[in-house]
């Protein structure tokens, strides 16, 4: 059940489901399955599920090709379309419940023992993750190189779940970008607390996202802070899986980081944590 109102609420369904969510999307996107990729005769987000590539320019590219990409990866297009919209009224749910690529590093980060994690709070994730899109965007229009295949997550991950039963997806990873990609999905990802340092620092599509979620912060549905009920004990930003909440003398929420998994909305006892459109 989600209410929009202050105060203490019951576990939401998006909440109490949301690991079996994350399976489930692992299950529709990535092989051998890629169940709704597999319905226009893909097997991966490379081609016209490609979510990265459509959007970049490229040294000496003309328009007219440049649009072509966009055609050329339709199903990718639509893909982002639909999350950056949808973000806009509602939040990152794709981030935070749906993305097939974050879903296996949060899932694989919870078998890590806590001694074993690494902890990327201390980084300024929205410094980071802006240069590094910014770079993305660049390195290629000046012709310096391109991270938009070399280095993508939306291609390694299938890559990883596709290595047991394609040779060619098991030599990628014998490879220097192979390597590492498997290093930092790995580092940023298994061995992260909470598993999500790779989406806060390095997605692309995840960076676009956080946009379109903090524009949308005036009238859109967002996790919130009631600081009439707030205690500032800092329960709710030790279980952030982005480390979007800061804890002084008063707690916030970064909405170019923070996401809609309800982690700290679970831990607060104070009810002081609600999803819901601004207050009136």
């Amino acid at each position: 059940m989600n209410t929009d109102t202050k105060g203490a609420t019951p576990v939401s369904f998006w909440s109490k489901h949301r690991t079996l969510i994350l399976i489930a999307s692992i299950v529709l996107f990535l092989p051998p399955l890629a169940a709704i990729i597999q319905m226009t005769g893909d097997v991966n987000f490379c081609g016209r599920w490609c979510p990265r590539m459509f959007f970049v320019w490229r040294e000496g590219q003309t328009m007219s090709s440049f649009l072509m990409g966009f055609v050329r990866a339709y199903m990718g297009v639509a893909l982002v379309v639909g999350i950056l919209a949808t973000t806009l009224a509602f939040g990152r749910y794709w981030c935070s419940h749906l993305c097939p690529v974050a879903a296996p590093l949060e899932l694989g980060s919870r078998l890590i023992p806590k001694k074993f994690k690494l902890n990327f709070s201390a980084t300024p994730a929205p410094s980071f993750r802006y240069g590094y899109l910014l770079i993305y965007l660049i390195a290629p229009a000046i012709g310096i190189g391109s991270l938009c295949c070399n280095y993508c997550n939306f291609a390694a991950v299938p890559r990883l779940f596709a290595a047991p039963f394609s040779e060619g997806d098991l030599i990628y990873f014998l490879r220097f970008q192979g390597v590492v990609n498997f290093g930092l999905l790995l580092f940023l990802g298994i061995f992260a607390k909470g598993g999500r340092a790779y989406c806060n620092l390095l997605c692309p599509i995840g960076a676009l996202d956080a946009l379109s979620n903090r524009f949308g912060t005036k009238f859109g549905r967002r996790i919130r802070i009631d600081h009439d009920a707030c205690t500032n004990c800092g329960d709710c930003s030790v279980v952030c899986p982005t480390w979007a909440i800061d804890v002084t003398d008063l707690t916030t929420i970064n909405q170019l980081s923070c996401m809609p998994c309800r982690q700290c909305q679970d831990v607060c006892e104070h009810g002081a944590i609600y999803y819901g459109k601004p207050a009136a």
